[in-house]
């Protein structure tokens, strides 16, 4: 077994499907990966980049900002939050969607949002790092 069935979804709709060769997932552990043949497991995600090696051995990046990856020998289904494509990310709107974020958790500080805030500069963060990820790996332009 070479191969297993990989599928990403976020609540809106379908990201990826189909036979990939490895999945490495941001757990809030930490990073992990799977191969086809892995052991069962129920994890939670947390923000950050899903990175697979498809069936063709090119590699795909996803940006999810937390859920749950299930693990099976042969599939893994990962159930995003949010989720996107690395390659539909506009690193400047990103880079700017960091600035508002840091902006607001600074102005929150203290109250009873701070948390939110900072949850929401976290995500912001980890969307940002994702894009630059992938576009340093020579995938695509700053701007898709």
């Amino acid at each position: 077994m070479d191969r297993f069935r990989v599928d990403i979804v976020n609540a809106e709709k379908e990201l990826f499907s189909g036979e990939a060769t490895r999945v490495i997932a941001p757990l809030r552990e930490g990073e992990a990966g799977f191969l086809p043949g892995h052991s069962p497991l129920l994890a939670i995600l947390k923000a950050g980049g899903v990175r697979l090696q498809d069936a063709s051995g090119a590699e795909q990046t996803f940006y999810v900002s937390g859920g749950f990856v299930e693990v099976q020998p042969n599939h893994v289904t990962v159930l995003a939050d949010a989720g996107e494509r690395a390659a539909d990310i506009d690193e400047a709107l990103a880079a700017q969607a960091v600035e508002d974020a840091a902006r607001h958790a600074e102005e929150q500080a203290g109250r009873a949002d701070y948390a939110h805030a900072q949850a929401e500069l976290a995500q912001a963060t980890a969307r940002l790092h994702v894009v630059r990820r992938y576009r340093a790996r020579g995938h695509g332009s700053s701007r898709v």
